[in-house]
């Protein structure tokens, strides 16, 4: 994903998820395109990304519609997403990891630990760790060895926020961002670990506890009230 498309990603998410644009308020790839001043490339991308992310609908030869996000719906499809990847996870533990799934480990791993060994984050860095993190995150959902988990895991994938990776980066925050990725990677390692020395209980703990982070994550820009429609981030961060 090229810096154009990361930052128009990251923009349209904040704003959708802090309320700048309506639940049901119709946008299109001109519109983000003259509203952020980029040209219409990545800002086609960037919707096409967010309604695989379930915070956009396409509407045919209308563009696209910004669907209604609740904390408390966000809170149950996080939660299901997370006994899913822990349940994933601690399967493998138990039965072993395949050596492509091994391989695809070490690739995140070498790409994430990098990351951090610089000691601090470019918009690049975020974009290059959230890939390594989906790979991550999809190797165990996909080559757990239960065909069914996945399965179960693609009926909610189109869901708000359930898509790996969906929680929003905040790439004007990037101090935030590189120790959200700090702890990531700490519990990656911790996660592969587990798996490798087959040790399904912790493989499965610590996933779920990372699946957690996630919805913490996510807390940060829709707020607390799981009855409220998206508020603005200083509502929920008190600033």
């Amino acid at each position: 994903m090229a810096d154009a498309e990361q930052r128009v990603l990251s923009e349209l998410r904040r704003m959708i998820l802090e309320g700048e644009i309506d639940a049901g308020e119709k946008i299109s790839e001109v519109v983000v395109a003259e509203m952020l001043g980029v040209s219409r490339t990545p800002a086609k991308l960037a919707l096409a990304r967010l309604e695989m992310n379930g915070l956009v609908e396409k509407r045919p030869g209308r563009g696209y519609t910004v669907r209604e996000v609740k904390i408390g719906d966000v809170e149950k499809i996080l939660m299901a997403r997370g006994v899913l990847e822990g349940t994933a996870a601690g399967y493998m533990a138990r039965h072993g990891a395949p050596e492509d799934a091994r391989q695809a480990f070490s690739h995140s791993l070498r790409v994430t630990e990098s990351i951090i060994e610089r000691k601090s984050a470019t918009v690049s860095d975020v974009e290059e760790y959230q890939n390594a993190n989906t790979l991550f995150h999809k190797t165990i959902m996909e080559h757990c060895g239960n065909e069914y988990i996945m399965m179960a895991y693609e009926r909610i994938r189109h869901l708000p926020l359930a898509e790996l990776g969906s929680v929003a980066s905040r790439t004007d925050r990037l101090d935030g961002e590189f120790l959200r990725m700090s702890i990531g990677h700490a519990q990656h390692a911790v996660i592969h670990d587990a798996i490798l020395r087959g040790d399904a209980m912790r493989a499965e703990m610590v996933m779920r506890e990372h699946s957690n982070a996630t919805l913490d994550y996510a807390r940060l820009f829709v707020g607390q009230d799981v009855d409220a429609h998206v508020p603005s981030l200083k509502l929920a961060t008190g600033k």
